[in-house]
């Protein structure tokens, strides 16, 4: 399936609490002299239109990207309450997300997504042999009004909710490496700045 750059918003998923790595704000670390949402921002731009960041701390260091930044309506609810309180700011029929602490974002995935859908699908996400990456997902907007009712009846599972709207799995292990994402602090030392690509 065709689906032109400009009918999809992008969104960097910066809203979580960052346990494993003593609470900091780790879209906002180091790499190679740049936040790594820095990074993530310069691979997706190409790929979508607008652009949003999920983000409920260090606000003004989000702005400072130039790209709107909104806020959880309930805080708490994971990467879906990110994505529910951004949906009512989506124009577009179709909405790709990604973790903001993922810089090696390879920048074809959305048009690979976008390739692999069926007609009956409503989002898809990779699958890199090892793992199904949900939170790489491209989605069709419409979807999200069944999000609040689940979210609603205490759902959190991003699993959960896509295997409730039928989303389906697209084949990428040659892309692999580019899922990754800093979740302790020896994931953010592996992250040389040499082996961005």
């Amino acid at each position: 399936m065709l689906i032109p750059a400009s009918d999809i918003t992008g969104v960097v998923l910066c809203g979580g609490e960052g346990r494993r790595m003593g609470g900091v704000e780790k879209p906002l670390l180091p790499l190679d002299g740049r936040p790594l949402v820095s990074h993530v921002l310069e691979r997706l731009r190409p790929q979508v239109g607008p652009v949003i960041v999920s983000a409920n701390r260090e606000l003004d260091a989000y702005r400072a990207f130039s790209h709107p930044v909104v806020v959880d309506d309930i805080p708490g609810l994971g990467p879906l309450g990110g994505l529910a309180s951004i949906a009512p700011h989506v124009t577009t029929p179709w909405l790709f997300c990604c973790p903001g602490d993922a810089p090696r974002l390879d920048t074809g995935v959305v048009s690979r997504l976008a390739a692999a859908f069926e007609d009956e699908r409503v989002a898809a996400y990779p699958d890199d042999g090892e793992r199904k990456q949900y939170l790489f997902l491209l989605v069709r907007t419409t979807a999200f009004r069944s999000l609040s009712p689940y979210l609603a009846g205490g759902a959190r599972s991003v699993q959960g909710w896509l295997a409730s709207i039928a989303a389906g799995a697209v084949e990428m292990c040659d892309l692999r490496s580019t899922f990754v994402n800093v979740n302790d602090p020896h994931a953010l030392e592996a992250l040389q700045p040499d082996t961005l690509g």
